[in-house]
C-alpha cells in the first residue's frame, strides 16, 4: 500500500494517458494497431531521453532553455568534423556518436560552470546560451539543412524484437535516473539542494559541483536526443531542437517534478512525455489542424502548474501543521 500512496501520481497519470488513448481511439479505427502503438513510442523516446536530464536540473532548483540549441549545435560539430557540408553528400562513421555526446556534455557543463561561479539565476544564463549555442551552429551551416546519413542513422532506425533501438535506450536512461535520484547520495543531494539551497549549504553539500553535474546530465541526455532525431530524418536541419526544451519541460512538469525544486520522478517524467507524443499522435490521425498543437501542450502544461502549486502548497501545510503538534508534545 505504501508503494501505492507513494506513486500515486504516476499512476493517476498513467490512468489520464490510457484515457486520451481512449478517446483518440473513438476518432480513427487505426489507433490500437501495433504499427500506430510503436509510432507513438518512437515518437516520445527523444522526449523521454531529454526529460531524463532536466528532470534533475529541475530538482535541483535549476532551468535550462538551451536544450534544444545543445542539441543542434552537437549534431552541427559533428557531422563538421566528419567533413559534411552544406547541400554535400557524405556519410557519418561510428565516431559520430562520441563526438555528439561529447560536445553536448562540455556545452552543458558550461551552463552549470557559469551558473555556479556568477550566480546570475539559470533562466538568464541559459537563455542567453540558447541563442549563443543556436547562432554558432547557425553560422557554421550557414543556416542551410546537411545530411545526416552513415552510422548516425543506426541508432534510430535499427530494431530488436520489432522495437526501435531508440525506445530501449528511453528505457534504459529512466532506469538509469530514476536509481540515481533515488538510490544514490548524489541523488539525495540534488533533491535537498532544490528543496533549500541555504540548508544544502550548511550540511556541507557541495553546491556547485551538483549544478555542473545536473547540466552535464542534461547535455548527455541532449545529446543522445539529438542523435534520435538527426538519424530518424536523415537530415540536420537548421530547426533541429527548436523548441524542444519546452516540449521536455512540459512533460517533467506533467510528470509530477516540482516547478520549485525539491521533487522529481524520473518515471513521471517519461510517462509526461508519452502522454504528449499520445496527444500529438491522436491529433494527427485526427486530422486536426497544426496550430491546435501547441495550444493544447499550452493547456496541459497551466493544468499541471496549477496542480503542482497545490500539491506543494498542501505537502507545506501538512509538515507545517506536524512541526506545530510536536511542538505541542513537547511543551506538554
Amino acid at each position: 500500500m505504501k508503494f501505492f500512496r507513494s506513486n500515486s501520481q504516476i499512476f493517476s497519470l498513467v490512468g489520464i494517458t490510457f484515457l486520451v488513448m481512449i478517446v483518440f481511439s473513438t476518432m480513427t479505427p487505426v489507433y490500437w494497431t501495433s504499427l500506430n502503438l510503436h509510432n507513438i513510442l518512437i515518437q516520445s523516446a527523444a522526449v523521454v531521453i531529454g526529460s531524463v536530464g532536466m528532470t534533475f536540473v529541475i530538482t535541483s532548483g535549476g532551468i535550462d532553455l538551451s536544450l534544444g540549441s545543445i542539441m543542434n549545435l552537437a549534431v552541427v560539430i559533428g557531422l563538421t568534423m566528419y567533413g559534411v557540408r552544406v547541400a554535400a553528400e557524405g556519410d557519418t562513421g561510428w565516431g559520430i556518436y562520441p563526438i555528439v555526446i561529447g560536445v553536448a556534455v562540455l556545452l552543458g557543463a558550461i551552463n552549470g560552470v557559469l551558473i555556479s561561479r556568477l550566480r546570475v539565476h539559470p533562466l538568464l544564463i541559459t537563455l542567453a546560451t540558447l541563442n549563443i549555442y543556436r547562432g554558432i551552429a547557425t553560422h557554421i551551416t550557414e543556416a542551410g539543412d546537411r545530411r545526416a546519413g552513415g552510422a548516425i542513422e543506426w541508432l534510430a532506425r535499427d530494431e530488436i524484437a520489432g522495437i526501435g533501438l531508440p525506445v530501449f535506450l528511453a528505457v534504459v536512461m529512466v532506469v538509469i535516473g530514476e536509481l540515481i535520484l533515488r538510490r544514490t547520495t548524489f541523488g539525495r543531494h540534488v533533491i535537498a539542494m532544490g528543496g533549500s539551497k541555504r540548508s544544502a549549504v550548511e550540511n556541507n553539500i557541495n553546491v556547485s559541483r551538483i549544478q555542473v553535474i545536473v547540466y552535464s546530465i542534461a547535455g548527455l541526455c541532449a545529446g543522445l536526443a539529438a542523435l534520435v532525431i538527426a538519424g530518424r530524418i536523415g537530415t540536420m536541419q537548421t530547426s533541429l531542437g527548436l523548441n524542444f526544451e519546452f516540449t521536455v519541460i512540459t512533460a517533467v512538469i506533467v510528470g509530477g517534478t516540482s516547478l520549485l525544486g525539491g521533487r522529481g520522478t524520473v518515471i513521471g517524467s517519461a510517462v509526461g512525455a508519452v502522454l504528449l507524443a499520445v496527444i500529438d499522435n491522436g491529433l494527427n490521425l485526427a486530422n486536426a489542424s497544426i496550430y491546435i498543437y501547441d495550444v493544447v501542450r499550452g493547456l496541459v502544461l497551466v493544468l499541471a502548474v496549477v496542480v503542482d502549486v497545490v500539491v506543494t502548497r498542501r505537502s507545506r501545510a501538512a509538515i507545517e501543521r506536524k512541526l506545530a503538534r510536536r511542538k505541542q508534545s513537547v511543551l506538554a
